[in-house]
This record gives C-alpha cells, sequence and structure tokens, in this order.
C-alpha cells in the first residue's frame, strides 16, 4: 500500500483522504479515493508496458479526448505515466443479461463505432503484434507450453487475410472492449481501460464482444447488423479470424502474466491455469471463453 500512499499524497497533499481498493482489475491496481466529499478513481500502472511497449502517454490523450466525446470518465490533469486520475462514476458495469438484450447491444455498438471515429492519435495497435509481444515475454520468463507452438501458424493465414483486409478495417480501436470496462449509468455509457487502444481492425474490438460472450451465429449476425446494417461474407470470416486472435491473445495474455509474479491488490486469479483452459478450449475449435 506504499505506493498508493505516496501517490495520494503527492497529488492531494495533507487533505484528509480515504481510499479502497477496487475489483476487476487483472493488471494494474485501481482505487476508489475520496477526498472532501468528491470521489476519484486513482489507478497505478502495473508492469505489462514494459512487456508490450505502448505509450502511457498516448493512452491519456486518447482518454481525455473520449472524456470529451463523453464516451469516458473525465481524465484529471494530474495523471503521469505512473498513474491515472479519473472522475469516479457511480453505477457498474455492463452485465452478461444486459448486454444480451438487443437495445444495449445496439447502444455498445454505437460508442464502438464513435470509437472507431476518433481521429488525430498516433497510436497503432496490431493483435499479431500483441500476441507475438505475449510470446516473445513468455520464452523470457519462462512460461511458453510446447502445445502452443500447434496454434501459431494459423497467425499467418489470418495475417494474410488481414493484410489484403478493406479500409474500414483500419481504425482507432479500444482492442480491449469487454462488458467488464464498459459502465451503464442508466444506459448511458462510458468506456475504460484505454491502455491497449490504437489504430488497428475493428473486427477486433467487435469479437472481443463475441468471443468473451460466447455468442450464438444468430448474435453474431444481430451484431454485425447494428455495426453494417447488412451483413456480407467477409465479415463473418474476420469476425471468425480475430475471434480466433482473440482467444490467442487470452492464453497468452494468462500465461505471460503468471510469470510476472505480481503481487496484487484486487484481484485473485491463476493467470497460468487460465492461459492453459483457454489453449484447451482453442484446440477443441471453441472460439469463446
Amino acid at each position: 500500500m506504499g505506493n498508493v500512499d505516496k501517490i495520494i499524497k503527492m497529488v492531494w497533499g495533507e487533505t484528509d483522504v480515504k481510499y479502497i481498493p477496487l475489483d476487476g482489475g487483472f493488471v494494474n491496481f485501481t482505487y476508489k479515493v475520496e477526498v472532501n466529499g468528491n470521489c476519484f478513481v486513482l489507478r497505478i500502472n502495473g508492469n505489462q508496458n514494459d512487456y508490450l511497449g505502448l505509450s502511457r502517454q498516448d493512452e491519456v490523450k486518447v482518454m481525455r479526448l473520449a472524456g470529451e466525446m463523453g464516451i469516458a470518465p473525465k481524465v484529471l490533469p494530474q495523471s503521469t505515466s505512473e498513474y491515472l486520475i479519473t472522475e469516479f462514476i457511480d453505477t457498474h458495469t455492463l452485465s452478461y443479461e444486459e448486454i444480451r438484450q438487443p437495445s444495449m447491444l445496439q447502444n455498445a455498438v454505437n460508442v464502438l463505432k464513435k470509437i472507431h471515429g476518433i481521429q488525430g492519435i498516433n497510436r497503432y495497435f496490431s493483435p499479431f503484434d500483441l500476441v507475438g509481444k505475449h510470446l516473445e515475454g513468455m520464452k523470457g520468463l519462462n512460461v511458453f507450453p510446447q502445445e502452443l507452438e500447434d496454434f501459431l501458424p494459423e497467425i499467418d493465414e489470418i495475417k494474410k487475410r488481414f493484410d489484403n483486409g478493406a479500409a474500414y478495417r483500419k481504425a482507432y480501436c479500444h482492442n480491449d472492449y469487454y462488458r467488464f470496462n464498459v459502465l451503464n449509468a442508466d444506459e448511458k455509457l462510458y468506456v475504460i481501460d484505454w491502455e491497449l487502444s490504437g489504430n488497428g481492425d475493428i473486427f477486433f474490438d467487435l469479437a472481443t464482444i463475441s468471443f468473451h460472450e460466447a455468442f450464438s451465429p444468430e448474435q453474431d449476425e444481430f451484431m454485425l447488423k447494428c455495426y453494417f446494417n447488412q451483413v456480407e461474407p467477409e465479415h463473418l470470416i474476420a469476425l471468425r479470424d480475430m475471434k480466433y486472435m482473440n482467444m490467442l491473445r487470452e492464453a497468452t495474455w494468462g500465461l505471460l502474466h503468471s510469470g510476472m509474479n505480481e503481487d496484487t491488490v484486487n484481484h485473485d486469479m491463476n493467470y497460468y491455469e487460465h492461459g492453459i483452459n483457454t489453449l484447451g478450449k482453442l484446440k477443441k475449435g471453441q472460439l469463446h471463453l
């Protein structure tokens, strides 16, 4: 807790401050901070970016912009590359039941389209690079299971299709668009956790919803209609490809973090078991958690 005490004192001085850990994060450490009756969220960054090389400054920049657009909590000016301070929105994350309601799924897709319309942020993201960096980090930490080799050739085939993809597949993306990263305040949605965001593939965002929620083919088609108004064969191929990349991302993320030996504050998870279980599902052809 020493680090959070140090940051709080540095930001708010000797003011009477109360804080409690927040649940939900698996990489960073988040706290609800109360200062003179006002509440904020303090996120202390973990060491994931030591392996991924993503700019914290660019993350803060896009979060400020998203806050101005009304689709993310507003960022306080005291934020740095070490920690992020945002307004506290007293609400809940999207639930399993809510994301399956047609009107709410349409709402979530509309917010996603606003994210994909963001301009002027020079930050690149590729699911292929992300998985590659996970693999590199895993090897360095000696947590690379041999069975993972069987899944890698498919990446090259997906990459070929991606490189030949339509121009609309290149847009600013959130790249971590789970319902746990979407706050629902009376159907007004706010998106959090932008650290993987960058210019990439819109289908990776769409596939994140689908694979995590284990959508049926009918639900996939409805989601795609929400986005494109109509469903083309190429949409279904791209969605399937990015489901595969999401499953690999999930597996390699768990395995990488199993080797980091990070102390946990607000989460308790067996990262290695999660990674191996995800590979097991992928081996069975299951493109969902």
